[in-house]
């Protein structure tokens, strides 16, 4: 920056690229033309991007992702020269065309992500822990501890520390108040509500996050942080523990924090660690009582609710000496791959619609990283490093996605270990924002206008929503003699996908998610794309000539289109 400012003469940028021409060519991670920089004269154009170095905002931590047991066990599956390459893709120099993390996250006992459940003191009573394994064997055998003694050797030798911070799923199932049913019953699988767990449990808990750490420490892993709870608001069938706002901040004020001061006192304690959508809730219960504010260090936040980034203002807001650290995100729902998805145990090619969700996945991550940066975030966590070709194991099916997909026997025919997009995404952030950088100010003077969408721009798979008339040539249809309904152009428009296929018809997917959604595609005048008008009372309405349902406009989330989580669209459904 300095070097910039006093500059008399142009600059040269040297920057990458990750994108999807129109064509369909990907460019992965690749060197670009340098971008000439001129000194900037004292009063800005009219339309320029200023950026002013000397006001700085956060400072970033790092980036990385969870060391799961599903993790180790697909990483313990591959050959030597596999394993070394994950290393070094993820920990390694960013010369070496590595990601090169800084940050992981480790479950405290199993998560969803583990083969079985498991805890290191499963004793009933056993308030003082007498029974708890000081050697994490678990971890060790399953090999989440080797893997994370080399990642922190290899960070370590490009002269940076490897930030670990753990969570909790559950405490053992005989901390937790039992859930009442038939026979009541106390489980990690299950949480009793508003909080699952047991008050008169509540120092012992606290003291298993000290042992648990002291046990790590003693393994040659300094742990930087904890979380007291992973997701407090959701218990959906595997290990899990409600807690509310309120008992969270006695739990800190009373238990947590005074035995982590006393026993661990560089540890930072992290709340919520769940969506964002509310997170600004459990930060003013947290922060609201001067106690509790004293131990708390700064709020986790998960992506799966939308971006809300007013919440992650107004949550800044709150205590702007507190930080915020987005401490988990995948795409879930099986694995999809740029030439097909893997769901219910079978690979099936699925060529251009896969490529566009493989990417619009990778996208979305970029886009949520983006925004928790622009809104105070410290850092960004990913969630498995490493999974399986159907995106596990994981005991609870609950399959999902990773920027690795191990492959040990090639049986996709994809090779033994294969680079998701959201790989390349994640290196434009780790690879060039180191720990220690801070976020600088730009304002940008530039009007923007967006172009009208063209026929050209219309490929198949794009979901349909409804929007207001602006006499855009895509928002025109034409119905055919077989009832297929054409966006006007599409034919003769050489880069959509329905050139001199009859254009892009509107479609109604056999299969995917939503299963009620509406699309486009090339025009095969099917009976999923053949619609009847239909005179009913007060207007008509389009039927679908496969089932029989009607093209409605329905007010849901923005997943529905490939948008945010956190917005509400009308979209086009059955």
């Amino acid at each position: 920056a300095s070097t910039l400012a006093a500059a008399s003469a142009n600059v040269d940028i040297a920057w990458t690229a990750t994108q999807r021409d129109k064509g369909g060519a990907l460019k992965l991670l690749q060197d670009q033309k340098p971008i000439t920089f001129a000194p900037m004269p004292s009063k800005p154009a009219e339309k320029s991007l200023v950026v002013d170095w000397t006001k700085t905002y956060q400072e970033i931590v790092g980036f990385g992702g969870a060391f799961t047991e599903a993790s180790a066990v697909n990483f313990k599956a591959l050959s030597k020269h596999d394993q070394q390459k994950v290393m070094s893709l993820y920990f390694d120099d960013p010369s070496k065309d590595s990601l090169g993390y800084t940050l992981g996250r480790v479950p405290i006992n199993s998560c969803d992500f583990s083969p079985a459940s498991y805890n290191f003191d499963n004793v009933t009573g056993d308030d003082a822990l007498a029974h708890f394994d000081d050697s994490v064997k678990h971890d060790v055998d399953a090999g989440m501890i080797p893997m994370i003694l080399d990642a922190q050797a290899r960070v370590a030798k490009r002269g940076y520390e490897l930030k670990m911070f753990a969570s909790p799923w559950s405490p053992p199932a005989w901390m937790k108040l039992p859930v009442e049913g038939a026979t009541p019953a106390r489980s990690m699988l299950t949480s009793a509500t508003p909080n699952g767990l047991d008050p008169k449990h509540s120092r012992a808990w606290a003291n298993y996050f000290s042992r648990f750490i002291a046990a790590y420490r003693k393994q040659g892993i300094d742990l930087w942080g904890v979380t007291v709870q992973n997701e407090p608001e959701a218990a959906v069938g595997w290990e899990a523990c409600l807690w509310t706002p309120q008992f969270m901040m006695e739990f800190v004020r009373d238990h947590l924090g005074p035995v982590l001061r006393k026993e661990q006192p560089k540890v930072k304690i992290i709340g919520f660690d769940h969506n964002k959508d509310h997170v600004h809730i459990w930060a003013d219960a947290a922060y609201s009582d001067p106690k509790a504010r004293e131990y708390f260090d700064g709020m986790g936040v998960h992506w799966y609710g939308g971006l809300n980034t007013h919440n992650l203002e107004n949550t800044h807001n709150l205590a702007p000496d507190k930080f915020i650290l987005a401490t988990e995100a995948c795409n879930c729902g099986g694995v999809v791959y740029k030439t097909g998805a893997f769901a219910n145990g079978v690979y099936t090619p699925g060529g251009a619609t896969s490529l566009a969700e493989w990417w619009y996945r990778a996208e979305s991550i970029a886009l949520d990283i983006l925004e928790d940066l622009k809104f105070w975030s410290v850092g960004w966590t990913d969630w498995n490093l490493l999974l399986s070709t159907s995106g596990g194991p994981n005991h609870l099916k609950n399959l999902c996605d990773a920027n690795l997909i191990a492959d040990p026997t090639n049986s996709l025919g994809l090779g033994t270990l294969i680079v998701q997009a959201s790989y390349y995404y994640m290196g434009h952030f780790s690879r060039y924002i180191p720990p220690g950088s801070k976020r600088i100010d730009v304002q940008n003077l530039v009007e923007t206008h967006t172009p009208a969408l063209t026929a050209d721009e219309v490929k198949n798979g794009q979901p349909l929503l409804f929007a207001p008339c602006n006499g855009d040539d895509v928002q025109k249809w034409t119905l055919d003699e077989t009832g297929s309904l054409i966006i006007v152009g599409t034919n003769e428009a050489e880069a959509s996908d329905g050139y001199q296929h009859g254009g892009e018809c509107m479609d109604m997917p056999t299969d995917g998610w939503p299963a009620n959604k509406l699309q486009v595609w090339g025009c095969a005048h099917s009976p999923n794309q053949t619609w009847k008008a239909k005179k009913v009372d007060g207007g008509w309405q389009l039927t679908n000539e496969a089932n029989d349902v009607c093209l409605t406009a329905t007010r849901t989330s923005g997943v529905a289109v490939g948008l945010d989580a956190g917005v509400t669209i009308t979209a086009a459904q059955t």
